[in-house]
């Protein structure tokens, strides 16, 4: 049956319905997460986190034994032990009590002061930064930041391009949908549940007070230090305390005698200490580079540590929870836009407008 004008009639039109194109899925969360997920691989790449933050890791772990309470207290007792040994020396040789001449302990007395300031302000701002320093060995280990980056950016960026190109031919994408919001959970739950928001706050004063000590100038001027010490040490053992008691037998020798009978604990401390200095100048400088790469962006790089994880993982979830939405459909039974354009109002003689 056909109407005057010659067209079908609409019963034909329902009755041989013609298939629908498929519509294509959501593509744009999909490149979101590539974005997304090419930035964590990236970020770590260019700014050398993978090397810096190993070497971090290094220096944490190296410093381990000389920040706890007991240790610093026992560098300031072998201050204490030192102070009372040149007290010593300085009273004998104003009561005229030093027989002879002493060269190394002479210089002892007169380089002591010295020695003393920069050797106390050393362990002043290791003890300043003792609490820093447990915030910042308690998060997960240095070495695995970046890999925390890169690894989850692998999943989201191959998740993306394989779920982009299945919404692109109009299906779904669980599977990748779900792969990437594994990866962006884990992002979540970095910071969150490595202790990365209460350490960062602690990384900034730890490294300005270490800046001026972890130098090589400065562990060189220690090294000095320790070299005056031990000459010091060996005239007074070998040589200094006998010829005092000698001309002297009432003299008083209890800082001298103290600073002998301490003397080899102290020194292995201290020699360790330095030693430990010495070994991680390179390391510090790596970690204060890491935390100079985002300068640029007007904050360090500890301080903001936390949301680049955070940040990321809530909007890689965000565009894998909007992927999940289907897009509209069209109306009426059999959703072909024929069939709406059907319903359309028609002329008296049957022809569409």
């Amino acid at each position: 049956m056909t109407t005057v004008s010659g067209l079908p009639t609409y019963s034909e039109f329902v009755s041989n319905p013609e298939p629908a194109p498929p519509r294509p899925a959501k593509r744009w969360p999909f490149v979101l997460i590539i974005v997304l997920g090419a930035l964590l691989v990236l970020a770590p790449v260019g700014t050398g986190m993978f090397p810096r933050a190993a070497k971090g890791e290094a220096m944490i772990d190296a410093f381990g034994p000389y920040m706890t309470r007991s240790s610093i207290d026992g560098y300031r007792h072998d201050l204490q032990v030192l102070d009372d040994a040149r007290t010593n020396v300085v009273t004998l040789q104003q009561r005229g009590q030093q027989p002879g001449s002493y060269d190394r302990v002479d210089q002892f007395a007169r380089d002591y002061p010295e020695i003393h300031y920069h050797m106390s302000g050393m362990i002043g701002a290791i003890d300043d930064n003792r609490n820093n320093y447990e915030k910042l060995s308690g998060v997960v280990p240095f070495g695995t930041l970046p890999w925390l980056f890169a690894l989850p950016g692998v999943v989201l960026a191959g998740a993306g391009v394989l779920g982009f190109r299945r919404a692109q031919a109009g299906k779904q994408a669980l599977a990748w949908r779900s792969f990437a919001a594994l990866a962006a959970l884990g992002l979540i739950a970095v910071p969150l549940f490595g202790g990365l928001f209460p350490a960062s706050p602690a990384a900034q004063p730890l490294i300005n007070d270490l800046r001026p000590i972890l130098t090589h100038d400065e562990v060189r001027k220690l090294q000095g230090y320790f070299v005056t010490l031990v000459a010091a040490d060996g005239e007074l053992n070998s040589r200094y305390t006998a010829a005092v008691r000698t001309a002297h037998p009432d003299a008083d020798l209890t800082g001298i005698t103290t600073l002998e009978t301490r003397w080899q604990p102290m020194t292995s401390r201290l020699a360790a200490l330095i030693g430990a200095m010495n070994d991680n100048v390179r390391n510090f400088d790596a970690v204060v580079a890491l935390n100079d790469s985002t300068r640029p962006l007007g904050f360090g790089a500890f301080r903001g540590l936390g949301f680049f994880y955070l940040v990321p993982g809530i909007f890689a979830l965000a565009a894998t929870v909007e992927g999940l939405r289907l897009p509209t459909r069209p109306r009426g039974n059999g959703g072909t836009a024929v069939a709406d354009a059907a319903r359309a109002p028609t002329s008296p003689g049957g022809e569409q407008k």
